[in-house]
């Protein structure tokens, strides 16, 4: 069992006192796989439609390429099988991101090549690629994707999953280095071409991230970036957050909601469960600055933002020789009680590591930390993911890679640590997910009882759920935005006329590409 450390935060807001409170704490299990090298970066995603989340994570300090570790449901992992990259590329540092490129019902996985290509690995369906399929973008001679951020939507609504990525004027960041975003269209069968350039700009040593969301609920798809510059001193100057907000025709309406002067790691998600995408941001580390910051959306494209000091966290891990970095953040309900949390892995200066659970209150920008220790010294950690690593395919666990090369005795091999969530804490629906990467499981399909029917039912995407409706007879009765990334629930009851009904299921993503399940119900 991890050891638990409760702390009660206070959340600073704009024109209101800051508020103090206690909640329910989140219980996890740990559970441990050997690994190889530990990554830069760690993706959840299901790959063999077993309803298991399974590990993909770029090889680290190894040649290029990644590693794909099926979950046997149980917390631990199968042993890791390796994928090289088709060029020398950069190691570590090759993004990717995963969808259903080719409209198969398969997970893909789309892989920046650090040249003017990206590699698609089409999934087979049992947790294997076939052979990567390569692009050659058409930009400027000299530039090349890679080393910084991917993400995957259908922005123009053609049902074609199109990429957003960071281009660079150099393969290796030096001070004269140009950067753009481009807009890749894809093609429905795991190509990309046509590139569309959004933005441009000289860059000092950048560090961008890109995600895709729907943050102004049109139904149209959006994408956050941001980036951050080191000045010649190897400083941080501003991270910039960039709002692009999609027309639905590869146009974007481009807004800078925020800014701080030091790296910030940012995620994004439904966080209050309205069917807009939020985003939040951990920063601060060279200045001492610590804050957690949140944003949520708006229909009018707007954020309402809220902060939480964390001077007195580690949250922010400190490094004996350097400065500090601040982790990425990523969402789940863990203690169980309907409200979305957030979760990051720490670090003290003695090196022992945690995971930093922020607990969400009733009040907007309301959260208690918990920090929940794991009995390892190590020298470093991958971002955490959120998935279902565990028997339960109910709650949210989360999993992340360390190196414990500082233990006593040394232990020089990575590994992969799950936290799973305890039986009697974390929720998240009253159905079981679906045992496919991408459907239904419907547990209540109109249960009648008198005039009243109860509906209930957990949906699996390729990508990010952004809301789950149900329609009785050709008309919406109720929409609900119960998500966590690519997973979501649905739960309620109502009353309707005697006769049999036809009712359907539909979720949609943030581009609003929709899945369905239809069924009948009768009231007698």
């Amino acid at each position: 069992m991890f050891l638990i450390r409760r702390l009660c935060a206070a959340v600073s807001i704009a024109g209101a006192a800051s508020l103090c409170f206690g909640q329910t704490p989140a219980n996890f299990k740990a559970y441990t796989t050997t690994s190889g090298e530990t990554p830069s970066n760690i993706y959840a995603v299901d790959l063999n439609n077993d309803g298991i989340t399974d590990i993909v994570q770029d090889t680290g300090q190894s040649p290029p390429g990644f590693t794909v570790s099926l979950g046997k449901g149980d917390g631990t992992f199968k042993p890791p099988v390796t994928y090289s990259l088709p060029s020398k590329g950069i190691v570590g540092l090759n993004p990717m991101v995963t969808g259903d490129f080719n409209h198969d019902g398969k997970a893909d996985l789309a892989v920046c090549l650090n040249s003017n290509q990206i590699g698609v690995y089409l999934g087979k369906g049992d947790g294997t690629f076939e052979l990567p399929k390569i692009s050659t973008i058409n930009v400027p001679s000299g530039w090349g994707f890679g080393s910084e951020g991917v993400a995957a939507a259908d922005f123009n609504g053609d049902g074609k999953i199109d990429l957003v990525a960071w281009a660079g004027s150099n393969v290796n960041p030096t001070s004269d280095e140009k950067t753009a975003i481009y807009l890749l269209e894809g093609d429905g069968k795991g190509g990309f071409s046509h590139p569309h350039l959004l933005f441009s700009g000289p860059r000092y040593q950048p560090g961008f991230q890109v995600f895709a969301g729907d943050f102004d609920r049109d139904g149209k798809a959006d994408f956050l970036a941001t980036d951050y510059e080191l000045n010649s001193e190897g400083n941080p100057q501003p991270t910039t957050v960039y709002a692009f907000y999609g027309n639905g025709d590869f146009t974007f309406d481009r807004t800078s909601p925020y800014s701080v002067n030091d790296v910030a790691y940012v995620g994004v998600s439904d966080l209050n469960s309205d069917g807009i995408s939020d985003f939040y941001t951990l920063s601060g580390g060279f200045d001492g600055a610590q804050q957690l910051g949140v944003f949520y959306g708006t229909p009018s494209r707007t954020f309402n933002s809220y902060f939480m000091d964390l001077s007195k966290s580690y949250i922010v891990g400190t490094a004996s020789d350097g400065p500090t970095y601040p982790s990425q953040l990523v969402q789940g309900d863990f203690n169980g009680d309907g409200r979305m949390d957030l979760a990051a892995v720490g670090t003290n200066t003695g090196y022992k590591g945690y995971v930093e659970v922020f607990l969400a209150g009733k009040d907007p920008g309301q959260f208690t930390q918990q920090e929940v220790a794991y009995p390892v010294t190590y020298e470093e950690s991958s971002p955490p993911v959120a998935g279902l690593f565990g028997s339960s395919l109910l709650k949210p666990d989360l999993a992340f890679n360390h190196s414990p090369n500082w233990a006593s005795p040394p232990q020089n091999t990575p590994s992969y640590t799950v936290a799973e969530v305890n039986q009697d804490h974390g929720w998240f629906g009253p159905c079981k997910y679906p045992k496919a990467g991408r459907g239904f499981n419907v547990c209540h399909a109109g249960t009648v009882s008198g005039t009243k029917a109860t509906f209930s039912a957990a949906a699996n995407s390729f990508s990010q759920l952004r809301k789950i409706e149900l329609w009785v007879d050709g008309k919406k009765v109720q929409q609900q935005d119960h998500t966590w990334g690519s997973h979501g629930y649905f739960q309620w009851s109502g009353t309707f006329a005697e006769g049999t009904h036809k009712a359907t299921f539909l979720a949609a993503d943030v581009d609003n590409t929709e899945q369905k399940f239809n069924f009948s119900f009768t009231i007698k």
